[in-house]
């Protein structure tokens, strides 16, 4: 998936004082865009529907800045061309607005759809600068799914966040290993398995599992960046026995009832021709009741993936 620019419609809810001011925001906001392209960043800019009736400044809209005669006309142009609304324009998949629909994604009690997608997609989210909050290079999100038709699930993420030109030259690493490690879809996955995750070993059983995942999916980049938290781990795991702890994402094990109940369904034929149980597993953050499955058994340093899907049952 390309990696693109989401813009947080947060930023806009409190106008500037003046129209001066409103100009210097949407001067800093294309600067910044404009550096994120430089840096190889796609020049996209996701936002919602609403984006060309925000109201800048008192008895001024960002349409008023597309008229406005004292505009740089590339400026305008840049505006124009970047922006996508809605959010998920292109992006013909009704498992993506799902998971979009089902989970709340706030940031200091907020829901915001921008922050959300931007998360969901890894991509770089894009603020103007109108409150203090948007002057840091990430933001803190609490996310709430609906995993089944019952259970709620929740989770504190972080979201790749630029405001400023500096903002994206301190991402440039983040930048470089987004566009190192993005994938077409998960036929490209599975045949580059090998070259970005030399930690991990596949299960035969995860092959379909990761070629189904395909172009525009979030769950594409959800898996991929769950696996690059257990490729990060096995780097540092050199000996000693196996730590949840330190993994990013919460990694926990099956309860003795499920293991009990669902053992033929946990076990996975692995590369050795030996059959495993696969008990702890990762949950895909805003991504309903998706796990990822795991075994450390062949470690230090290496890790099995056994299956990637939807909660075993």
């Amino acid at each position: 998936m390309d990696l693109e620019m989401v813009f947080n419609e947060l930023s806009m809810r409190i106008p500037a004082d003046n129209i001066q001011t409103a100009k210097q925001r949407m001067l800093d906001l294309i600067a910044t865009a404009r550096e994120a392209a430089e840096r190889g960043i796609k020049p996209i800019i996701r936002t919602h529907s609403e984006f060309y009736a925000s109201v800048l400044a008192n008895n001024y809209s960002l349409s008023d800045w597309l008229r406005d005669p004292s505009i740089d006309r590339d400026d305008m142009r840049f505006i124009l061309t970047a922006a996508k609304t809605p959010y998920l324009a292109d992006i013909q998949n009704s498992e993506i607005e799902n998971r979009n629909i089902l989970s709340d994604f706030c940031c200091e009690g907020e829901t915001s759809a921008g922050l959300g997608i931007a998360y969901l997609l890894e991509s770089l989210a894009l603020s103007i600068s109108s409150e203090s909050k948007w002057k840091s290079n990430s933001i803190v999100l609490e996310v709430t799914w609906l995993e089944d038709s019952e259970n709620l699930n929740s989770d504190i993420v972080e979201v790749v966040h630029a405001s400023s030109k500096e903002h994206v030259q301190e991402h440039i690493t983040w930048i470089q290993e987004r566009l190192r490690t993005g994938v077409s879809d998960g036929l490209d996955l599975w045949n580059r398995r090998e070259d970005l995750f030399p930690s991990l070993l596949f299960c035969e059983s995860v092959n379909q599992q990761i070629q189904n995942l395909g172009n525009g999916d979030p769950m594409l980049r959800q898996v991929v960046r769950k696996l690059f938290e257990l490729e990060n781990y096995c780097k540092t795991w050199t000996d000693g026995a196996f730590n949840l702890d330190l993994i990013p994402s919460k990694a926990t094990p099956e309860s003795d009832s499920r293991l009990q109940k669902l053992k033929p369904k946990l076990t996975f034929k692995c590369p050795d021709n030996v059959h495993r149980i696969f008990s702890f597993h990762l949950r895909m953050t805003g991504a309903g009741a998706w796990r990822l499955h795991f075994s450390e058994e062949l470690g230090p340093a290496k890790i099995l993936i056994g299956y990637i899907g939807p909660k075993i049952q």
